[in-house]
């Protein structure tokens, strides 16, 4: 990619060629020009990175170099006409979006992260990882060589260390339907983010494949284990995508020291990534929380062949968030029918439904009455800082 000087729309443009990274100098040029006129845009950075131990790297052998053509291939074919990327190493890109800001950039770069993996899924390169950062370009003001490749770096790296982004957990109590009473508590992650609260999957502002997503389980699992719950079913989130959940080892320690810890039982919800992610992660990681004696529950409303996948492999939930439906402009008929349809679909697995967030006893009742059994929402009761204790809730105070 060439930079070229031109004034339209009153601004310096980028000029596409065949070849679209930049050279060190250019790429700083860019950066430098947007600081003087005080852009908005923003920069980050992607690194396909090995997950193997320190002495197995040299297992990757041409997977390594192969999955570096398939990255940069994608990076060059992704980015738009003002957009810029530089190597830094093999394997490491640095990149500025002019038009976009730290959030519009980190979700392209997402994208750019996911379908790189996606494409390297099956290409022998399943000990490759890739990670992304984006920040807004403001936080290079007023810093020595601001435009600098390495200061650039230092600032994206220093903010992945230490720039946490605030995350509460509250709890919800469940409602069993069969049993007419709460039975326990559902976590729920919480972040307030410019005079809104937002709750469950919306905290991850780039989609399911968002890198908080490990900061968020982070938190959940924290709560959980400090919540001193006494008795009835604890339910934790918990997202997986190309940045969480990957070491198996890792959830079964983690999970098997949360059942320690609680007196009653614990089920882990998957989230994020599910569907997209292979059916031989979904199984290993199934697995592996079963192997910390946790159920395993699943934010999914598969195809009848994976909701049978799903079973077999452990699983025994299968959730829905009504208020993501509701953010997603579900009419109260199109959710009533989603509830039948995904009834229907899973009948005869031996799977249990739950209904999540639910706004009101009417969607509970339909919803109870083609098949769902465990609820939570405003009509069992609201989100609080600490967990209820188990006590007998009759239909007639859910139903008003």
């Amino acid at each position: 990619m060439k930079v070229v000087q031109n004034r339209q729309h009153g601004r310096d443009r980028v000029v596409n060629t065949p070849q679209h990274f930049s050279d060190r100098q250019a790429f700083e040029a860019i950066v430098q020009s947007m600081l003087e006129k005080g852009g908005n845009g923003s920069f980050g950075k992607i690194h396909l990175v090995s997950i193997l131990a320190e002495g197995d790297h040299a297992k990757l052998g041409p997977s390594r170099a192969k999955a570096l053509a398939i990255a940069e291939h994608i990076i060059h074919s992704r980015l738009s006409r003002e957009d810029a990327c530089v190597p830094l190493e093999p394997g490491k890109y640095m990149l500025v979006f002019p038009g976009l800001s730290d959030t519009e950039g980190m979700i392209k770069a997402t994208a750019l992260s996911r379908e790189i993996k996606e494409r390297l899924f099956g290409q022998s390169a399943g000990d490759i990882h890739v990670t992304v950062q984006v920040l807004p370009l403001s936080r290079l003001k007023e810093r020595p060589a601001a435009a600098a490749l390495p200061e650039m770096e230092t600032v994206i790296d220093a903010h992945e260390r230490h720039a946490a982004v605030n995350l509460q957990v509250v709890f919800q109590p469940i409602w069993n339907s069969a049993a007419q009473a709460v039975i326990g508590n559902r976590a729920v992650t919480r972040r307030q983010f410019q005079g809104r609260e937002l709750l469950d999957d919306a905290v991850q502002f780039a989609g399911e494949q968002d890198p908080i997503a490990m900061d968020r389980n982070a938190n959940l699992q924290h709560a959980v284990f400090a919540s001193h719950a006494k008795a009835g079913m604890v339910i934790m989130p918990q997202a997986i995508n190309d940045h969480a959940m990957s070491d198996p080892d890792e959830i079964t320690t983690h999970v098997r020291a949360l059942v320690q810890r609680l007196s009653g039982s614990l089920m882990v919800e998957l989230t994020g990534a599910v569907g997209s992610i292979s059916r031989t992660r979904l199984r290993e990681t199934i697995h592996a929380i079963l192997a910390g004696g946790a159920e395993v529950g699943v934010r999914l409303f598969p195809e009848p062949d994976l909701a049978r996948f799903l079973r077999e492999s452990g699983a025994i939930y299968l959730c829905f968030n009504e208020a993501q439906a509701k953010q997603a402009a579900f009419t109260h008929s199109a959710l009533y029918a989603l509830f039948a349809v995904v009834a229907h679909e899973v009948r005869g697995t031996g799977l249990t439904l739950c209904l999540w967030n639910a706004s009101s006893g009417q969607d509970i009742k339909r919803a109870e009455s083609v098949g769902f059994t465990l609820f939570s929402g405003s009509p069992i009761g609201a989100n609080a800082p600490s967990m209820v204790e188990p006590h007998p809730w009759p239909t007639a105070k859910v139903f008003l």
